[in-house]
């Protein structure tokens, strides 16, 4: 598309040059000198023209990638942040875990037999409550629906996955964490903002005839139309989720939809594999 923008100076100056010959072979003798101005002047304008074209141009390719790169930086920031909680996580299973099997051990001693059996019940129930369910085997996208799942449930948003992806897929790893990041970033905003007391987020991804479905649902404000912009407190930072991923739907012959419902969003986002 940007290079089509380029041309444009190009396809201007063939046109009126091939207009201006065009003219000279009917009225030599009254357009031969102002044939020669026009084409000199025709010339200079095109140029300037491209150049500034190019100016634009670059300056939106600088401000695509530093967003890019602010992106990149808060993935890994949620990334770290997702490990650490992760690892804290674990730690404080594996010590009321270990505290549950001594204190199942002790009543045992004690012949309390139906207290034994109650914590060992109630041990299996917290351990196939608070175990880590992986919903992947991509590490990197893994942290950041960690991440997300984290900071929605300290937002007070019920948030639930469904995610069925295999161990290799032939879109980029970058790519694929940047749509489910910016999918979810842009549901707990709205979540955020809804003003419902009961906010809910619900996210799913399977592979099927060839393509990766994303399918996400979420709360919103009904009185908040969607406009395509963000409405986000820092536009710089945020502004270009939407459009980061209708790119890389482009990128892999892809779609996307977004549907408003009014209280409800939808994000249908479909990735074409190789």
């Amino acid at each position: 598309m940007k290079k089509n923008i380029k041309l444009i100076p190009l396809f201007l100056f063939l046109f009126v040059f091939q207009l201006l010959y065009f003219l000279s072979t009917i009225y030599t003798e009254k357009i031969d000198s102002m044939f020669l101005i026009l084409a000199v002047f025709m010339i200079i304008i095109s140029v300037l023209l491209y150049r500034m074209l190019s100016d634009v141009l670059k300056k939106s390719d600088i401000e695509t990638e530093l967003s890019f790169l602010q992106k990149q930086k808060q993935l890994k920031q949620e990334q770290d942040y997702s490990l650490q909680i992760r690892r804290q996580n674990t730690q404080d299973f594996q010590f009321k875990t270990v505290q549950g099997l001594l204190d199942f051990q002790t009543l045992l001693k004690q012949g309390k037999y139906e207290q034994a059996d109650d914590t060992l019940r109630n041990l299996n129930q917290t351990f196939q409550k608070e175990r880590f369910h992986p919903y992947c085997q991509n590490n990197l996208l893994l942290a950041i629906l960690e991440g997300k799942r984290i900071r929605a449930e300290q937002n007070h948003i019920q948030i639930s996955y469904e995610i069925l992806l295999p161990k290799k897929i032939s879109i980029d790893t970058v790519d694929l964490s940047s749509v489910f990041f910016n999918l979810l970033d842009n549901a707990i905003e709205a979540c955020n903002a809804s003003g419902n007391s009961n906010p809910a987020i619900r996210l799913s991804a399977n592979i099927s005839n060839g393509f990766l479905t994303v399918y996400m649902h979420n709360t919103k404000n009904p009185a908040q139309t969607f406009t395509h912009q963000t409405t986000k407190s820092e536009p710089g930072s945020h502004g270009y989720g939407l459009s980061i991923i209708e790119d890389i739907c482009q990128r892999y012959n892809g779609s996307y939809q977004w549907i408003n419902h009014g209280d409800v969003f939808d994000s249908i986002v479909l990735l074409q594999l190789q």
